[in-house]
């Protein structure tokens, strides 16, 4: 009889270690996948990356564009074409031979 009490005793013994380390595995397994810098994390990042390098994009463009209209009114490089349209624009000017679109706003 002393030999199925250690027997009994034993098992909780044999069993402990693997839900230790399956308890472990699992904690890890989780936090690797869910926590702050996981593979989710990781993803989440990855997509807002590539919209903060769409919106460069788009800035860069638009900067270009604007540095060459600055550019054009510059005193050494004066372009009288430019600076006719940005006169007629800024000024609401038209001469007699211009052709008026009205275009309805929204």
């Amino acid at each position: 009889m002393a030999s199925g009490n250690q027997h009994m005793l034993l098992r909780p013994r044999q069993i402990l270690a693997p839900i230790i380390f399956a308890t472990v595995f699992g904690y890890f397994g989780y936090h690797l996948v869910n926590g702050d810098r996981g593979l989710l994390a990781m993803a989440h990042l990855q997509r807002e990356v590539l919209i903060a390098e769409q919106n460069l994009a788009e800035a860069e463009a638009t900067r270009k564009i604007w540095e060459r209209r600055v550019a054009a009114l510059r005193n050494q490089s004066l372009d009288p074409d430019m600076l006719d349209e940005r006169a007629r624009v800024l000024l609401n000017y038209a001469r007699k031979d211009d052709i008026i679109v009205f275009i309805p706003t929204r």
